[in-house]
């Protein structure tokens, strides 16, 4: 049973991810291709983390994927605020 789930975690954290990478050939512009970079993987990132340490079941890989899961969640809006900033807005001179 155990197996069963974390093959389903790992698969659907796998989707989301392909998902993202998908809308970021197909959109348009930055802001749109942000929103598919940041969220889409972030959930996918958790899901496979997740999946992974209910595999191993032991403390180091479970704080490992804790980590990890934090570190995501905490620079993917950071990053996108800072593309974004970047980008300026258009018609805004100087």
């Amino acid at each position: 049973m155990k197996e069963i789930i974390v093959l389903v975690l790992i698969f659907l954290g796998s989707l989301f991810i392909l998902i993202a990478a998908i809308g970021l050939l197909r959109f348009r512009d930055i802001y749109s291709r942000m929103h598919a970079t940041t969220k889409a993987p972030s959930f996918g990132l958790l899901l496979i983390l997740s999946g992974v340490a209910l595999h191993y079941m032991t403390a180091v890989v479970l704080i490992k994927a804790i980590l990890v899961i934090v570190f995501i969640y905490l620079t993917a809006p950071l990053a996108a605020h800072a593309v974004s900033k970047s980008m300026g807005r258009p018609g805004k001179k100087g």
